[in-house]
């Protein structure tokens, strides 16, 4: 099978990865730029977010595909006639493509706002998982404070993303300063230098291959974030039993659920005021720890999507011959 990716990175690279543990396919992974040389005689064709399946139409409608909406980013970020285009574009991937995934519940309902229940029932919904993480120990937590000198005291909370407008982190960075609480940042994008002058215990960690010291290190994971399609990053971070805090972009409430904190997107007061409560409160932030990785582990395994992913596979396959 082949997967198609608007760009290198992202969590579309990261949801392909976890789809290469499907038994009995051999995949390969290749970019839109890649597309006009690298087609060959793919059983399957996948292909990622609505950009790269409005360019890859033709295909869609040629062999057995599946199309993963990751957000509906394009859709959701426009207004007005933009919109629209955007809008189009989408009833037309959903009458080529065999089968439509979309990685959230709150991603079906803008389809369905945006298409009608008709077209909108083509899509079926593949909430993304991730492989259960071992809870942090209090030893891995002190290793890992220990070696960006924060004191065990000291509540603790982590942004993973990339430093755009979309992920907001200055909001958090902000809601961090007023709330006394110490954050580390990982990741790179344009606000970085801006984010760089941020007063209060902020910590610029830059890209990491490896984000678990940061995990380790936190109480607290942080997404401020405008929309999303459902981060692997903030299941990862509940899996491992932080406390998240969100704000209410799509898909961000699905993943939390009664297991941490919703504020409203840009509210730097909202965010204050959510730090501030779990600072003060330690049996309230042990609470939502416990009940974070526990729906981590219940609702968002990496088994159950590779499971009902590949059980759409064999669906496609047989239709389409």
């Amino acid at each position: 099978m082949l997967h198609v990716l608007p760009h290198p990175g992202g969590g579309g690279e990261t949801y392909v990865r976890a789809l290469s543990g499907i038994e009995g396919y051999l995949a390969e992974r290749i970019t839109l730029a890649q597309v006009p040389w690298r087609l060959r005689g793919h059983a399957l064709l996948h292909v990622h977010g609505e950009v790269a399946a409005g360019l890859c139409l033709p295909l869609l409608r040629l062999r057995p595909s599946v199309v993963t909406l990751h957000g509906l980013h394009l859709l959701r970020r426009l207004a007005g006639l933009p919109q629209s285009l955007a809008a189009a574009n989408l009833r037309l991937i959903l009458r080529a493509a065999s089968r439509v995934i979309c990685v959230s519940h709150a991603e079906q309902a803008d389809l369905v706002r945006t298409l009608g229940a008709g077209l909108a029932q083509r899509a079926v919904v593949i909430v993304n998982g991730v492989d259960a993480a071992a809870p942090v120990s209090a030893a891995e937590r002190t290793e890992a404070r220990k070696r960006l000198s924060i004191s065990n005291g000291a509540v603790v909370g982590v942004f993973v993303g990339a430093l755009d407008d979309v992920k907001q982190p200055l909001v958090a960075t902000q809601a961090a300063q007023r709330a006394g609480v110490t954050l580390l940042l990982v990741g790179a994008g344009p606000l970085r230098q801006e984010l760089q002058g941020a007063g209060g215990d902020i910590r610029m960690l830059g890209r990491l291959d490896d984000v678990r010291p940061a995990l380790a290190a936190a109480d607290l994971f942080v997404l401020p974030s405008k929309r999303e399609g459902l981060s692997f990053a903030l299941l990862e971070a509940m899996s491992a039993g932080l406390v998240p805090v969100v704000s209410d972009g799509p898909g961000n409430p699905e993943a939390v659920g009664d297991a941490g904190v919703v504020v409203a997107a840009g509210d730097v007061a909202g965010f204050t005021q959510a730090f501030m409560r779990l600072r003060d409160e330690p049996a309230f932030r042990s609470e939502l720890a416990a009940r974070a990785r526990a729906r981590a582990l219940r609702d968002f395994s990496a088994d159950r999507m590779l499971r009902e992913t590949r059980e759409l596979y064999a669906s496609v396959l047989a239709e389409r011959g």
